[in-house]
């Protein structure tokens, strides 16, 4: 998927997600102001009437607010909050409404308010992170102490990896940590706030034993970790997933997050931890921590003592559950936990290449392929490994584990599997010719060619059972699997059937959400020649209307576009101007006008190609000065 690719499907996420949390916080609201009504003040600690109402006139002033909101205004309203509970800090906090309202405006207030607050929590630490609602509170304000004191540490841009942060679609918590990252603090309130990391650090080392089996000092544990590393995950919501922002930070933060490592090392109770949903997500995220902080030390020894200590363990099948299948009584311990089982996916994706290939796979995966393959709570693992292997004598192992049991695969549903399988082999460039053969073979299109293939492979159906469904989705996994083999050596049989399928049915293809991310892989795969290129845009003629059209259609259109040659562009560029009205009658076909100054080849052809061979000159010297440069 490109960086174009990329941003609409965040663009598209982020509207979804941001109407999901609006009437997430509607409802909230509104369940507040019902608890007022039958005069009970909140959840947690009891509020008087009055400050209960003055939290609801705010949450409601907050949900108000839009992403063009000054921060100033924020700033105001935060320290008039946090003015007005001075003294009563945490009771506030450890109410389910106001400890909302606190949360959410932590990030604006100014520098003595926030130290007035950390001073508070700092004295009140076995309280608040034990304390259902105050934990959200402390997890917060350590997360703005992180912003503010290692802001000056990171360079220009720090983005979000979630592609969906773009500048329209930010959420007010990532507007207020970018906030926090640039606004100009003295320099005595950051070494406060550094300090208020460090004394959260050390507290909750101290008192490692009590809170990790705390549910709600587990999470300050976690966030304290992550945080050290400079991995800030940000929660947008319930049942949303989170987005990551990763901060350089003080390198002297890496001996306390080897400190949490080596003291629940040398824990009696350490193999217990990968079979408790909150002890092992507090491995998964100190993994994290240590990958990020390349500490690849500290991940063996973690490593080794999950191996032997709890991983490759025999259950007694006394003791298990009958009710499970009878083959998982086979597999090592650490299949038997969906806990343990997502606990090894993170260290699948945080260790070294050898360390993978000679301790995870050998003491796992080897001769147990097969049987992870066919089980739902455990075929993910498989995908882990693909997805992390380097080796290539690995994959031929796995690959020839697997060949009898494609079609079994598929028909389970576990179909990442395959999709893992080709990126592996696309990855490692080895196993390819294999792969395919396996893959057609399974779905029974061998010998088939053309349009058949090309949607047997797409929607992952056997040719027989697509001939009686022929409404079928394209799989998201299918999709998947075609990017990769176009992007094997010798892609020529699906690049075959890719052109031979007829133009309207291909064009149907590339307005699909899934679908059109084939043409990202088909022009930008350095296996696929320029003439099968040039072959697919002539392909396509007389549908570049109905590509246009449509808003994934619309994108691939201008892939095409910009990999055409200049005849190539002006034939693409004229099938749309002899239908401009209805190319704006769209907001994807608008923006193909303006892109593609198809309005301008209507009116004046000869200004159009004139304006393209000046773009076309510029670009060729940019990219000449930039190879000088180079050298």
């Amino acid at each position: 998927m490109d960086e174009t690719a990329a941003l609409d499907q965040g663009k598209n996420y982020a509207k979804n997600r941001n109407k999901k949390r609006k009437s997430a916080n509607r409802r909230f609201l509104q369940n507040a102001k019902g608890f007022g009504r039958k005069n009970s003040f909140g959840r947690g600690a009891e509020l008087e009437q009055e400050e209960y109402n003055y939290f609801v006139e705010i949450l409601e002033a907050m949900n108000g607010f839009g992403h063009d909101t000054d921060p100033e205004e924020l700033g105001t309203m935060a320290n008039n909050v946090y003015g007005q509970i001075e003294g009563k800090e945490i009771r506030a906090s450890s109410n389910q409404l106001s400890s909302r309202v606190l949360e959410n405006l932590l990030g604006y207030t100014d520098e003595e308010t926030l130290e007035r607050l950390m001073e508070v929590f700092g004295e009140n630490f076995r309280v608040v992170c034990c304390d259902k609602f105050a934990s959200h509170v402390l997890q917060k304000l350590l997360l703005i102490a992180v912003m503010r004191f290692v802001a000056e540490l990171q360079p220009e841009s720090v983005e979000l990896d979630s592609p969906s942060a773009s500048k329209k679609a930010k959420s007010g918590i990532v507007r207020e940590l970018d906030y926090n990252l640039k606004a100009a603090f003295g320099e005595g309130h950051r070494k406060i706030c550094g300090k208020f990391v460090k004394k959260v650090a050390m507290f909750l080392l101290n008192n490692l034993e009590e809170f990790v089996w705390d549910s709600f000092g587990n999470y300050v544990i976690r966030q304290c970790v992550l945080n050290l590393a400079g991995i800030a995950e940000i929660k947008m919501g319930k049942g949303e997933t989170s987005e990551t922002k990763r901060l350089t930070v003080p390198d002297k933060w890496a001996k306390l997050i080897n400190e949490f490592s080596s003291r629940l090392l040398v824990w009696p109770q350490f193999n217990e931890l990968p079979d408790n949903e909150f002890t092992s997500v507090l491995l998964q995220n100190l993994l994290m921590a240590l990958e990020q902080g390349q500490d690849q030390f500290q991940l063996r020894q973690i490593g080794d003592k999950l191996l032997n200590d709890s991983f490759v363990l025999k259950v007694d099948n006394d003791e298990e559950d009958m009710e499970k299948a009878e083959d998982i009584l086979n597999l090592p311990k650490v299949f038997h936990q969906d806990s343990s089982i997502r606990l090894l996916e993170v260290l699948l994706s945080v260790a070294e290449p050898d360390y993978l290939k000679e301790h995870i796979y050998k003491k796992l995966f080897l001769g147990n392929v097969v049987l992870l393959s066919r089980l739902r709570s455990t075929n993910f693992s498989v995908q882990k490994l693909l997805d992390n292997l380097a080796d290539k004598h690995i994959l031929e192992k796995v690959l020839s584990e697997l060949e009898t049991e494609f079609e079994e695969i598929l028909q389970n549903g576990h179909t990442g599997i395959v999709a893992s399988l080709a990126k592996a082999c696309a990855r490692l460039s080895c196993q390819q010719g294999k792969f395919i053969k396996l893959l057609l073979d399974a779905l029974h299109c061998s010998e088939t060619s053309g349009e058949k293939l090309l949607n047997a492979v797409l929607k992952l159906m056997p040719t027989e059972v697509l001939n009686k469904q022929e409404s079928a989705q394209i799989h998201i996994h299918g999709s998947l699997i075609v990017q990769a083999i176009l992007d094997f050596n010798k892609p020529i049989k699906l690049v075959t059937a890719i052109l031979e399928t007829k133009n309207v049915a291909l064009a149907k293809i590339f307005t699909d959400p899934k679908g059109s991310f084939v043409v990202n892989a088909y022009v930008g795969s350095k296996f696929v020649g320029e003439k099968s290129r040039e072959k697919l845009i002539r392909h396509l003629e007389g549908c570049y209307m109905d590509l246009a059209l449509s808003s994934h259609g619309s994108r691939a259109l201008e892939l095409l576009y910009e990999s055409a040659s200049l005849a190539q562009k002006e034939a693409l560029v004229k099938e749309l101007s002899d239908r401009v009205a209805q190319l704006n009658s769209k907001p994807w076909g608008a923006i193909i006008n303006r892109k593609l100054q198809v309005e301008t080849y209507r009116r004046n052809p000869t200004q159009w190609k004139s304006g393209l061979k000046i773009a076309g000159e510029l670009i060729d010297k940019l990219t000449e000065g930039g190879s000088r440069k180079r050298k």
